[in-house]
């Protein structure tokens, strides 16, 4: 805490104002160490904030959407809970909540309907975000949908074991959900949303790259 020179003027060397120039330096000593303590704090407080900023929906998601349920619609099995939907006009299942779970909901329920239910094109239009290349892509996953077997139809739309946010922010989010493989294993399926001010929108084009078949489930939570 102190220099060569006044370790040297220690108290063999002590002067009208030695008292005081070591009550000083005893002062330094004692500030330095309080700083040094408020710093590590600080530090240590913005790397958790930047943790929870960087991953928000892998922390805030780490146990299944609250009162779920999963209802037998159009041959598949659909969640249901407390954050979402909150209303069912005809194929359209609508009002999640403003939270990763109501995201997650939302990416099946809407993702699934569009592709199994007759009425797509009300949801095409108001709940999915896609360029005129993907709508007609998706109407194209229609027709192949409806030209199913039953037994395709069951292997094709499995419901979802488990889940892992790859992205969440309050204005999008991008999901991978873990299906039971015919193969064994899982496989996995990725879903993007938006929030577009009122509720969450499905985005057909999710930006995640593709996931082997596997095993296991490591870092997913299971439903």
């Amino acid at each position: 805490m102190f220099t060569t020179q006044e370790f040297a003027e220690g108290p063999a060397r002590r002067g009208p104002h030695a008292p005081r120039r070591w009550l000083l330096a005893a002062a330094a000593a004692v500030l330095i160490v309080i700083v040094s303590i408020v710093a590590i704090a600080l530090i240590r407080d913005r790397t958790t904030d930047s943790a929870t900023s960087t991953e928000p929906g892998t922390l805030a998601t780490a146990t299944p959407p609250r009162e779920l349920e999963w209802k037998l619609i159009n041959g598949v099995r659909l969640p249901f809970g407390a954050d979402g939907p909150a209303k069912v006009e005809g194929p359209r299942a609508h009002g999640y909540t403003h939270t990763p779970h109501g995201a997650l909901l939302a990416a099946w329920q809407i993702s699934t309907r569009v592709l199994t239910d007759v009425r797509y094109e009300q949801i095409l239009s108001t709940q999915v975000r896609a360029d005129l290349g993907q709508q007609q892509q998706l109407r194209n996953a229609v027709t192949q949908t409806r030209n199913l077997s039953p037994e395709e139809f069951d292997a094709a739309f499995r419901q979802p074991v488990a889940f892992q946010f790859a992205t969440y922010t309050p204005t999008f989010a991008r999901i991978y959900f873990a299906v039971p493989s015919s193969k064994g294993g899982y496989d996995f399926q990725r879903r993007a949303v938006l929030w577009d001010g009122n509720d969450w929108v499905y985005q057909v084009d999710s930006g995640l790259p593709e996931l082997p078949n596997s095993t296991a489930l490591k870092g997913f939570t299971t439903f």
